[in-house]
Formats: C-alpha cells, sequence, structure tokens
C-alpha cells in the first residue's frame, strides 16, 4: 500500500481562528463592564436585534425580486419589520426611552 500520496496536515491548517469568537466576547464584556444593569439587557438583547436586522436585509432581497407580485399583507410585513427594527435600535443605543 502506498501512502506517500497523503501529506500529513501542518500545524497552520489545523489550527482555528479566534476572531470569530473574540469579536462577540468583546463586545458582551464591554456592554456588562461599562453599562451596569443596563450592559446586561444590552447584552441579551443585542443577538435578537442583530437578527432581527438580518431578516430586514434578506426581506430587502427578495421584496426587490418579487415586488410587482407581494400581496398588501406582505407589504404590511415588511413595513411592520422595518419599525420594528427601528425602534429596537432607538431604544438599544439609548435614542428612546419605552
Amino acid at each position: 500500500m502506498d501512502t506517500t500520496a497523503q501529506t500529513p496536515p501542518t500545524d497552520e491548517t489545523e489550527k482555528t481562528g479566534w476572531g470569530l469568537a473574540i469579536l462577540p466576547s468583546a463586545g458582551l464584556l464591554a456592554c456588562v463592564r461599562h453599562g451596569g444593569t443596563s450592559g446586561w439587557w444590552i447584552a441579551l438583547w443585542a443577538p435578537l436585534l442583530l437578527l432581527a436586522a438580518l431578516v430586514t436585509a434578506y426581506e430587502w432581497s427578495v421584496s426587490a425580486r418579487l415586488r410587482f407580485r407581494m400581496g398588501p399583507w406582505e407589504w404590511f410585513a415588511l413595513l411592520g419589520t422595518h419599525v420594528g427594527l427601528l425602534l429596537g435600535g432607538g431604544i438599544a443605543v439609548g435614542l428612546l426611552n419605552p
């Protein structure tokens, strides 16, 4: 059996990057350290706000392709998503007080 065709993996290919884990961790620690009790609430609601932003971006891409085939309820849902995202973002950054 000839095994010379398979080269052993190098250390560079096996290591995983820490960049993806450091960014959310640094954001969480900054919110908790400098925000007090409000920082905990921001840390809990920030992933939901990010998900809402991603859903809104996806909704825009879908509406650009299907603009003329959307019914009134789809337009209402699109408007509600945008208003909810703007209100949530305003509350999260402190521009609005609920």
